[in-house]
């Protein structure tokens, strides 16, 4: 899609990054920009979106006349620190510290455990559309591609060490040095200590006698030379590696490697390289303000938004202020899913969100009509879920965009099933309550008319004295299982009056069946 350049797309974020990208390289016609996955467990949409966020730069860029290519670089050499909570495989217990690359794969379909996960994040990248190039660690360290990036950085060692040793804790100062060579008997990379290193042979004397959490080295001592895929940098040398090697003009990264990124840009200077732009964004907290946790999986967060949400949402969730904390929540999902369904094509955010082209024409469609609607119906079955929307949006139209349809009904089905089911409740209304309840049963019979339904439970609150919002409260209560719902007009057209006497019916009938159990 190509962005329209007015005044307000201007003054969003990714044509002020493009900017500064061209401020600080005015002749440069092309810019590499970077974006990195740690290959050590499933990509997620949390990888996803940090694609997205930095093609919104190139987007912003291309139509500032520039070229632009994006490099999703696979941390794949690292070392399993973990064995992950999501992979049944506990034998990966044996391969702590080994690079992940040199894994067997546990689901026996890759070459290893890491060129697995790199699959499958080059199988997300094509969903996405995104034009990007996928480069591995394992191979930029073994086919030559850092090869003379190596021997620069260990020509400078001794300034890099003097970077990097007052930024670590004084207890592990001692003998630490940037490069980590594999040991040649046990294959492991945390466990090696290098006791000497020559920068014109290239060489590195090592003991395999170190050890990080359970893990400890098997004794070995050798010498080796640090080309050919041997054995890599720590993660702030190697990024400060790549940022040089590749050329990298910008990189994204969350607020918590500020200080990492600091002393990487400072490692590329160094070696008289020009380290990239960056652009610190907020981190994701849980409904509680509390940062999410990756190890327990817990609560809503980027590993498990699809489940409820479209890649369209993921996208306006990335697009929307990256530099302002954001509390992930079962509301976040509708509420990001809602905007990308009602947004007018006029907006500037638009062309952003729906890179990939318009989107389907809903009449008016909302996820929280559809999660409603399942709510009130218990239906999960997509054929008939698709009946009832054609009846309130048109069934040409939901025909003609069916597909679209039916991811949406999967993701509220999914939704329903996790979130509200298990809190569904019978309210304990009184007989007040139900009475009201009845003269509401009476307004949807004599009408048809949303606004007038809407406004009639108004009426019927006020002459009995009541607040219209409590009221509603107890409307939604008895055929949600919930405190708040919907507009209740369009919700009685949504789903139609004769289930909506259906679900009163069944709730007079559970509310009875618990007054009886209590006496």
């Amino acid at each position: 899609m190509e962005l329209a350049v007015t005044p307000e797309a201007l003054r969003l974020w990714p044509f002020q990054e493009a900017e500064r990208l061209i401020k600080r390289w005015p002749q440069k016609e092309k810019f590499i920009l970077e974006t990195g996955f740690g290959a050590s467990g499933h990509p997620h949409m949390g990888t996803i979106g940090e694609i997205v966020r930095t093609h919104y730069v190139v987007m912003a860029l291309r139509q500032l006349g520039k070229d632009a290519e994006i490099i999703v670089f696979s941390d794949d050499m690292d070392g399993l620190r973990k064995v992950p909570q999501n992979i049944a495989a506990p034998w990966l217990k044996d391969y702590l510290g080994v690079p992940v690359t040199s894994i067997p794969d546990p689901y026996g379909t890759a070459a290893s455990f890491g060129e697995h996960m790199n699959a499958e994040l080059r199988e997300m990248m094509a969903q996405t559309e995104i034009d990007a190039t996928f480069k591995s660690a394992t191979a930029c360290y073994s086919d030559g591609t850092f090869a003379d990036g190596i021997r620069q950085m260990f020509a400078h060692m001794e300034e890099i060490k003097a970077l990097a040793l007052p930024t670590m804790r004084e207890e592990n100062r001692v003998g630490w040095f940037p490069w980590l060579p594999r040991c040649e008997r046990c294959g492991k990379l945390y466990t090696t200590i290098v006791e000497h290193y020559d920068p014109e042979r290239l060489t590195v004397d090592y003991k395999c006698t170190g050890s990080f959490r359970d893990v400890t080295g098997c004794g070995y001592q050798g010498s080796q030379s640090v080309l050919g895929g041997t054995g890599k940098f720590y993660w702030k040398a190697d990024w400060a590696l790549r940022w040089h090697v590749l050329g990298i003009n910008y990189e994204m990264h969350g607020k918590d490697l500020l200080d990492s990124a600091k002393l990487s840009a400072a490692m590329v200077r160094c070696l008289g390289g020009k380290p990239p732009l960056t652009m610190v964004y907020e981190l994701f907290l849980t409904e509680e303000g509390r940062k999410i946790s990756k190890s327990t999986g817990a609560g809503i967060s980027m590993e498990n938004w699809d489940r409820w949400g479209t890649q369209d949402s993921l996208n306006l969730l990335m697009f929307k202020n990256p530099k302002q904390q954001k509390k992930l929540s079962t509301a976040s999902i509708i509420q990001y899913t809602d905007e990308t369904l009602t947004m007018e094509p006029s907006d500037p955010q638009y062309q952003f969100i729906y890179y990939h082209g318009d989107r389907p024409d809903l009449g008016g469609l909302r996820y929280s009509d559809i999660i409603n609607l399942v709510n009130a119906t218990s239906i999960t079955d997509a054929d008939q879920l698709v009946e009832y929307l054609g009846r309130s949006f048109g069934m040409e139209r939901i025909k003609a965009n069916e597909k679209f349809v039916r991811e949406l009904l999967t993701k509220a089905v999914n939704y329903y099933n996790d979130f509200i089911l298990p809190t569904r409740r019978v309210p304990e209304l009184s007989a007040e309550d139900w009475a009201l309840i009845a003269r509401f049963e009476q307004l949807i019979d004599e009408t048809d008319d949303a606004d007038a339904i809407q406004s009639g439970v108004y009426e019927i609150a006020r002459s009995a004295g009541r607040e219209p919002k409590e009221f509603f409260k107890v409307i939604y209560g008895v055929l949600l299982g919930a405190e708040s719902g919907p507009r209740v007009g369009g919700f009685v057209k949504l789903v139609g009056k004769e289930k909506v006497h259906e679900l009163i019916a069944a709730a007079r009938e559970q509310a009875g069946v618990a007054a009886r159990q209590e006496q």
